[in-house]
């Protein structure tokens, strides 16, 4: 589900809370090496009625991730308004390339690009840990 995040932004964060539920805290982040998502830049965004590519603009346009306790919020801007992108981890699937990510969160799907392999790597792999504890109670 896409959200606009920079209207009602309370209100936002506390639906994005019932739908990939609550953040980590910073202690929380640190001392289970929880550090976010490298910058991608947007390709491109399917499909084309979600409403943010009705906006005509040039900028490169940025997003990055973070791994919330029940699922992956994608956080980008165009123009002046934020969105975020967010799912529960049963409904995340995606495919990655040596230069592409594409993600696909509740049949809207994604096409990012690359910035920093080595960091993108890193985020898959503690994304996949936490993805897996999350799942399984009995693994923690």
């Amino acid at each position: 589900m896409i959200l606009k995040t920079s209207i009602d932004k309370k209100e936002k964060e506390l639906e994005i809370e019932k739908i990939a539920g609550k953040s980590y805290s910073l202690i929380e982040k640190v001392s289970l090496g929880i550090y976010g998502s490298p910058k991608y830049k947007i390709i491109d965004v399917y499909p084309e009625n979600v409403g943010i590519r009705k906006k005509k603009n040039n900028d490169i346009i940025s997003c990055n991730f973070e791994i919330k306790k029940e699922g992956l919020a994608m956080y980008f801007r165009i123009v002046n308004d934020e969105y975020t992108l967010v799912g529960r981890f049963n409904q995340i699937t995606f495919q990655t390339s040596e230069t592409n990510f594409e993600l696909q969160i509740n049949g809207i799907a994604v096409k990012t690009q690359i910035m920093n392999t080595k960091d993108h790597i890193k985020f898959l792999k503690t994304y996949f840990k936490y993805r897996t504890l999350s799942e399984d109670p009995w693994l923690t």
